[in-house]
């Protein structure tokens, strides 16, 4: 059974080709309309859209969705129009979402990213890319909005103008009158052209960088140019980072020092790397053995010597925490702090903040991973693993 595929139509001359298109070419379609009922025309535009639907016996669904003040009302309106697209592509197992981005929406958005210096995975608009792990396909972007616009009108399909995009309200509406608006067809081939160079470069230092990190050894050395930075960066946070910020941080960590990353902590220490995600507290209390899986950690009934204490009625309940200040265990040799064991084993700071400790009933620390357990929980019947 054919899949389908769901068109997202705004009623505007772009997703009207496109829809209309799709039809002539035989394409099984479902239609997502969103109306915002923010404009004069909301209703024209919904009213289009849905009396072509009807007269082509097409399945038609429009979202309501309620805005909020305080809101970026465009960054908020691309969420939502996304999140209604994966809604109906899940519900009728679609093969894709397709939207009707063409050629100067492409110029359009490079120029947005390059404007804002924003380090992309893609520059401009992707042909095919996904949203939420569906596919999310563009099939205009060879087509200018007056191909669209001539399209609509040769086959006698009506559309509507969104009048807000006549407005120099938003950036993006700035970017389309004042800049590729007042292009020539020559300079938007020449800026096409550039387009296919950035994306051809960066693509070729993106593989460079993911090569080089496959065997990388965390030295901060090695990291001859900011784009391995980038990329590492990227990896471990799924964040994209500028290139004058990764300059900046490449700087800073030619010395030890501890960089906060919103979610992340990168810290350079001895000259290796480490970039660990920010945990909340842990705190985990056991009445008895319970052997299983928990965050961070497994307990388990058998594993290396290292990794075992021998508990009894008594230690319970047991706690599994993170680390705290003072924290020591006492061992055959004598007391240990464990920030002392820290230091020794050349710990970095991001990785010292979640070690955890297990404490028993009475307020001993009885066991730290990689110390092992105290003098008083060490036997030869060892019952409860802690594994990492």
């Amino acid at each position: 059974m054919e899949k389908p595929s769901i068109i997202g139509c705004s009623g505007g001359p772009d997703s009207m080709a496109l829809l209309d298109w799709m039809v002539s070419k035989g394409f099984y379609v479902i239609v997502a309309h969103v109306n915002y009922q923010k404009r004069e025309s909301a209703l024209r535009d919904e009213k289009l859209v849905r009396a072509y639907c009807q007269n082509k016996g097409i399945p038609c669904f429009v979202e309501y969705p309620q805005f909020s003040k305080g809101q970026n009302f465009q960054a908020w309106a691309r969420q939502v129009r996304y999140d209604f697209f994966v809604k109906l592509a899940c519900r009728f197992e679609a093969q894709g979402i397709y939207v009707a981005h063409q050629r100067e929406d492409h110029l359009e958005t490079y120029l947005f990213q390059k404007q804002r210096k924003m380090l992309c995975e893609y520059y401009g608009l992707k042909p095919v890319s996904s949203y939420r792990g569906i596919p999310l396909y563009r099939p205009l972007l060879d087509w200018s909005k007056k191909d669209c616009v001539a399209y609509c009108q040769r086959r006698n399909i009506e559309f509507g103008i969104d009048e807000s995009n006549q407005t120099d309200q938003y950036v993006r509406n700035r970017i389309r009158h004042h800049c590729v608006d007042q292009m020539s067809e020559k300079q938007k081939t020449d800026l096409l052209h550039q387009i296919d160079t950035v994306n051809r470069e960066w693509k070729e230092k993106q593989e460079s960088a993911r090569l080089f990190l496959k065997n990388w050894d965390q030295k901060i050395a090695s990291l001859t140019d900011w784009y391995f930075l980038e990329e590492h960066l990227y990896q471990q946070t799924g964040e994209r980072h500028g290139k004058k910020e990764c300059q900046n941080l490449l700087d800073q960590i030619q010395t030890d020092c501890l960089i906060d990353l919103k979610d992340y902590e990168m810290e350079s220490f001895q000259g290796k790397l480490w970039i660990v995600k920010k945990q909340a507290p842990v705190k985990i209390v056991l009445p008895k053995i319970q052997y299983g899986t928990y965050p961070g950690f497994t307990l388990a009934n058998a594993g290396r010597t290292i990794e075992g204490v021998s508990v009894s009625c008594d230690d319970f309940p047991l706690t599994i925490r993170t680390v705290q200040k003072g924290d020591r265990i006492e061992l055959r040799y004598g007391t240990k702090r464990l920030n002392r064991f820290f230091i020794d084993r050349k710990i970095p700071r991001v990785m010292r903040k979640n070690w955890l400790v297990m404490e028993n009933a009475s307020g001993r620390i009885i066991f730290v991973p990689q110390i092992g357990c105290d003098v008083q929980h060490f036997s030869a019947q060892l019952n409860l693993f802690m594994l990492q």
